[in-house]
């Protein structure tokens, strides 16, 4: 079992994040993010709400940051309250650095640049055989969400992206190993997701809402341990990334 680890939020107090801190309720479900683009830390990990607002960063402190192996993850908010001997609020969160979350990643592309991305063996070329098995090795030849071993299911390689903001740029930084079924429901609820970023925003809430209702969005849902409301936000987080980058025509970097 992959152990929880309790990390205090850092900077809290800046760019007016203590009204959204002070606001935080236990166990609400929050978003961890890395930001590899962060000139003052290589290893910077930014703690999100839901609605994609800023909450602080994952100490670098003993290299806590460091620890988090994956582009993107879920976190439990464990306490929140006034800090001692301050008049600033603070909060500690739940997470796991070492377990890879289930994250989506729609990326409303052109017909031939998708076609690209989809096939990691034409991506990569003759580069693709090594990373692949490099990937898997990483992995321990398990899927990296549900650990399930490639003795039980088949092993396929997924990209994950990091959204790079200031740059207007989608950068491949890393591969993850996933079980058959997992990325192919990682792959059938970014499709869903897609569809519904192209429609008029008064039919959105609800079209994400009946998405998460689906087997496929309930099996998201018990997959990354959070609960429905919590899903059908962080749906709406990323349909309102996947619709900027399709109308700011965010570039794709391939890092790898």
């Amino acid at each position: 079992m992959v152990p929880v680890e309790a990390f205090a939020i850092a900077g809290v107090t800046f760019a007016g994040r203590q009204d959204l801190v002070r606001k935080l309720q236990r166990d609400q479900i929050v978003y961890l993010e890395r930001e590899p683009w962060n000139q003052y830390d290589l290893f910077a990990v930014r703690v999100l709400d839901l609605h994609g607002r800023v909450l602080g960063y994952i100490p670098r402190r003993d290299g806590q940051n460091a620890r988090f192996m994956y582009e993107g993850a879920f976190g439990l908010v464990a306490s929140t309250g006034l800090v001692k001997d301050t008049a600033f609020y603070g909060a500690r969160l739940y997470a796991r650095p070492k377990l890879a979350s289930l994250l989506l990643d729609p990326l409303m592309l052109p017909g031939t640049a998708a076609t690209c991305l989809a096939d990691l063996r034409v991506m990569f070329g003759e580069r693709w055989a090594p990373i692949r098995a490099t990937t898997l090795a990483a992995a321990n030849y398990r899927c990296e969400v549900t650990w399930v071993s490639q003795n039980h299911l088949p092993i396929e390689i997924t990209p994950q992206w990091c959204y790079n903001a200031k740059e207007k740029a989608v950068q491949l930084t890393r591969l993850i190993a996933l079980s058959k079924p997992v990325a192919a429901l990682k792959a059938r609820l970014e499709q869903a997701i897609a569809e519904i970023a192209d429609e008029n925003d008064t039919t959105t809430a609800a079209a994400l809402e009946a998405l998460q209702a689906t087997p496929d969005g309930q099996l998201f849902t018990e997959l990354n341990g959070i609960a429905k409301e919590d899903v059908i936000q962080y749906f709406e987080l990323i349909r309102r990334r996947a619709r900027t980058i399709q109308v700011d025509q965010w570039r794709i970097e391939l890092l790898l």
